[in-house]
């Protein structure tokens, strides 16, 4: 009766898809070859700075393309053909491509400077506006104080030309524009918040929307405007159906990628799954100013004690690594298309109880009789919970030592932390940018999100020097020393390398990704 019922309900699910999609059939290219995706949820917003849920970006980085991308490690040119920096390293010329958007409107120097200026209008309410503070004068504009005959350092010289003037060198500047909020959007979205999905809609990448039914389904076609490097996808059909379902589909060889497969059915499909690097570190922060979390070897004990295949395999499955540093991997390093993590090599090692307990000795504690209780901070949401529990329970098989589990809100979260009011903490970062930086400016002294009070005037010194070095080699030693000494000194303990996982079929290759772990299907070919 069992496999009656699911043999009934894959010939439902395939009746569905074929259903769906057979309307939507379209004249293409001879060489054109159609591709199906399943995305775990249906997009709500198409604008880059309002974009939340991994389906809207998804998609946006397929319709949409900025003045340079992330191409394999490398920065590429995307819109701009090149660029020129100054000697001086504050002015950055950028020179367009003859490009189009989707509907045949040339895209101009303008269309760059007036959507990021819309990122500065105080109304707009998005935390993108810090990514652009390092442009002269912006953080003025945004608050209505820029002095009389004073501009933002971002200006259309021409219809082919953008100029922009930042306030000091930023040597991950190009980096920077990689974030979805620089890519450009057209004139006639300009006075709209949160634009949504209507027919008409102007992309300038790859493709363009076809059809969308939210929650149904959606199509995506080549934008015949588009002039960058192509595979032979002439189509995308998109699904947003439960996970499980695409599953499902993937099987019967109806979808060619499935988003976020469930972790339970991994098994059956391990020949196909992909993990892709999402520029993101799971970590503790130590208070390092609340005994005895001021003494480093107690701290270290504590990271000792963490086994962190354990921790990974119980809480997250397939959607994380055990970290070996503070920096993922998909961080470039000096070297063209090399790899920060991979240069920098494993700085954490494997779990050793009884190193951990002999540390706990050295830092004063020689009986469980005199160990405090600690606690661990952690927003009450169900993946962060249990793995707070685990971290808890292998510290007292190894150490001995009694912690307690604090389940509390976001906002309760950030009062404590803010304050102090912790001994450990978990918490995540996931990168804005392909760049360690990113990173290292969480641990600066007066940074608002060193939550661990970690103060070492020696890196902070190393930070603002790397920040305005342009000499990449220099730069990634100093980034190197900056990890080495965080996790000599230890205000947090790296325990997982985000990842996300997708499920593609062996007659797909030439995808490539974002730094957030996006599928790009422009270079993309099928069998």
């Amino acid at each position: 009766m069992k496999n009656k019922n699911q043999k009934l309900m894959l010939a439902l699910i395939l009746l569905l898809f074929v259903t769906i999609f057979t309307p939507l059939k379209l004249t293409m290219a001879e060489a054109g070859k159609s591709v199906a995706i399943n995305l775990a949820a249906s997009p709500l917003s198409f604008d880059p700075l309002y974009a939340m849920i991994d389906a809207e970006k998804i998609l946006l980085a397929n319709l949409h393309e900025g003045l340079v991308v992330w191409d394999q490690g490398v920065i590429a040119p995307g819109m701009a053909a090149k660029w020129y920096i100054s000697a001086d390293a504050k002015t950055y010329t950028f020179h367009l491509k003859d490009a189009y958007w989707s509907n045949g409107d040339r895209i101009t120097a303008q269309d760059f400077e007036l959507s990021w200026k819309r990122i500065l209008d105080a109304e707009m309410e998005t935390a993108a506006s810090t990514l652009l503070a390092v442009i002269k004068n912006a953080q003025l504009y945004r608050e209505g104080k820029l002095p009389r005959g004073e501009e933002v350092g971002v200006k259309a010289l021409d219809q082919r030309v953008l100029q922009v003037v930042l306030e000091e060198p930023c040597s991950y500047f190009l980096n920077l524009l990689t974030f979805p909020a620089f890519l450009p959007i057209h004139g006639k979205y300009l006075q709209e918040k949160n634009m949504n999905y209507a027919p008409g809609y102007c992309s300038n990448g790859p493709f363009r929307i076809k059809e969308l039914e939210t929650g149904n389904y959606g199509l995506l076609t080549a934008n015949e405007h588009y002039r960058g490097e192509r595979g032979n996808i002439a189509e995308i059909k998109v699904t947003f159906l439960q996970a499980k379902t695409g599953n499902t589909l993937f099987s019967a060889g109806m979808v060619d990628l499935v988003e976020d497969p469930p972790f339970s059915m991994f098994g059956e499909y391990t020949d196909w799954l992909v993990q892709v690097p999402t520029m993101g570190t799971g970590f503790l922060y130590l208070n390092t100013q609340r005994p005895p979390l001021n003494n480093v070897l107690f701290r270290k004990a504590l990271s000792l004690a963490i086994n962190r295949d354990i921790l990974v395999a119980k809480t997250l499955g397939y959607a994380g690594v055990p970290s070996t540093g503070l920096i993922p991997h998909g961080m470039a390093d000096s070297k063209s298309g090399s790899d920060f993590r991979q240069v920098g090599g494993d700085l954490i090692g494997l779990a050793d109880g009884k190193k951990s307990l002999e540390l706990l000795y050295q830092a004063g504690y020689p009986n469980e009789d005199g160990y405090p209780e600690l606690d661990i901070l952690v927003v009450d949401s169900l993946v962060p919970l249990e793995m707070a529990k685990t971290i808890a329970e292998m510290w007292e098989i190894n150490l001995g030592l009694k912690t307690k589990v604090k389940a509390v809100s976001y906002d309760q979260f950030l009062e404590l932390a803010t304050t102090g009011r912790f001994y450990t903490a978990r918490q995540g970062w996931t990168g804005d940018y392909p760049d360690p930086m990113t990173f290292f400016r969480l641990f600066q002294s007066q940074a608002p999100e060193n939550f661990s009070a970690y103060q070492n005037s020696e890196y902070d010194y190393w930070l603002s020097f790397a920040e305005r070095s342009m000499d990449s080699i220099n730069r990634y030693e100093i980034y190197h020393l900056m990890e080495e000494r965080l996790l000599s000194d230890l205000p947090v303990i790296p325990l997982y390398f985000s990842v996300k996982p997708y499920l593609v079929s062996g007659k797909l290759t030439g995808l490539t990704y974002t730094p957030q772990g996006y599928p790009l299907f422009k270079k993309a070919r099928k069998e």
